[in-house]
């Protein structure tokens, strides 16, 4: 993925939390990146974070984004604050010079992510949304499936993202003040994923469950397509639900086994759809099928011959596997690196359009769980 020739990219993190562990812990496996800073609200913190991430002893801790925007040893940050501050720190980051990518959501609607991609605009910076799943190996094979057409046009899109947490009113989770909900933290992979697939719905609704404190602990998405595809989608933050992604199309299915986020397996079946209606003789309560069901002969050849052939048949498809080291974060941070190197200032995988289209998206199915 990359070198170690190459001279490092400087990276810094904004926050010190889970994902920010996580982010950096994938970022030491990169030969050619290097954590030189953090900024955190407790210094003793980020201290403590670049011990145990970066070159113990060394590196720079700031208590505010505005100190940290203003290092110009620092190439690219990494804001994995809350939800809600997203916009004020990429916007600090991006005036200060920094490049920035931006833990998912990338803001809470699109009104605030419309903001931070004008002031990446103004400063000339390089700015992405973490969106991590689009970057994983075999989300980038799904992605090359499906555009080299293995499973024809796609019908449909069901994906859920489910697992039970423990309910804790100031939690990030539930509290409304950290922008908590289902649809913003697990949701947002769920119509990113629809949204790579089959660009932007023409129909959108949704109906949502909530917590008492009034955040979306389940919600279900049906978004539609001037296609004719549908995309079902459910997230929740009680429930476990299946975690896979499938993708239905006229040639064939992909599934994307749990997690479809940061999956390990996807199968590639291929099938083809019937062509045209079904007479009203072959499957009426006349018909010849229906006479055939009655046939003792017919039921003999269709076990002896017929079903031996479709399990053969079934099994002409292939699985793809990647076991990858650490928690898969270091793939967007190796686009990062390959974009600023190459002066660009938006990757074509994860666009700023792209992340805006995903949260107006998501604004229009808030809207939509509104009572009539």
């Amino acid at each position: 993925m990359t070198t170690a020739d190459a001279k490092p990219i400087r990276w810094a993190v904004l926050g010190t939390g889970a994902i920010a562990r996580a982010f950096a812990a994938d970022l030491r496996l990169l030969p050619d990146a290097a954590l030189v800073a953090v900024g955190s609200r407790r210094p003793e913190r980020a201290r403590a974070f670049l011990d145990a991430f970066g070159a113990p002893g060394r590196g720079r801790v700031y208590g505010s984004t505005e100190e940290l925007a203003r290092d110009p040893d620092v190439d690219v940050v990494y804001v994995a604050t809350p939800h809600v501050r997203h916009e004020d720190d990429c916007v600090a980051l991006l005036e200060g010079g920094r490049a920035v990518l931006c833990e998912k959501p990338f803001a809470v609607d699109a009104d605030e992510a419309r903001a931070v991609a004008a002031a990446a605009r103004r400063a000339g910076a390089f700015c992405m949304e973490a969106m991590w799943t689009r970057f994983h190996p075999l989300i980038v094979k799904v992605r090359d499936l499906v555009a080299a057409g293995r499973i024809g046009r796609i019908r449909l899109l069901v994906a859920d993202f489910g697992y039970p947490t423990s309910y804790d009113p100031a939690s990030r989770f539930f509290n409304p003040a950290l922008g908590g909900g289902t649809l913003l933290d697990r949701g947002v992979y769920t119509v990113s994923l629809a949204h790579m697939l089959l660009g932007r719905p023409s129909g959108i609704v949704g109906r949502a469950a909530f917590a008492p404190t009034g955040v979306d602990e389940q919600e279900t998405a049906i978004l539609t397509y001037d296609s004719g595809a549908q995309a079902v989608l459910t997230s929740s933050l009680r429930s476990r639900l299946r975690n896979e992604a499938v993708i239905v199309g006229t040639e064939g299915t992909v599934r994307i086994h749990e997690p479809f986020f940061v999956p390990t397996r996807v199968t590639l079946t291929g099938h083809v759809e019937p062509v045209g209606p079904i007479p009203e003789a072959a499957g009426g309560p006349g018909g010849w099928r229906a006479k055939l069901r009655r046939s003792p002969l017919a039921r003999r050849i269709v076990g002896d011959v017929v079903k031996p052939i479709v399990r053969t048949l079934k099994r002409d498809g292939e699985t793809f596997a990647a076991r990858v080291p650490g928690g898969g974060y270091q793939f967007e941070a190796v686009e990062v690196m390959r974009r600023i190197r190459a002066g660009e200032r938006e990757s074509p995988l994860m666009t700023l359009d792209d992340s805006i289209a995903v949260l107006e998206t998501l604004d229009a199915l808030r809207r939509s769980w509104a009572p009539a």
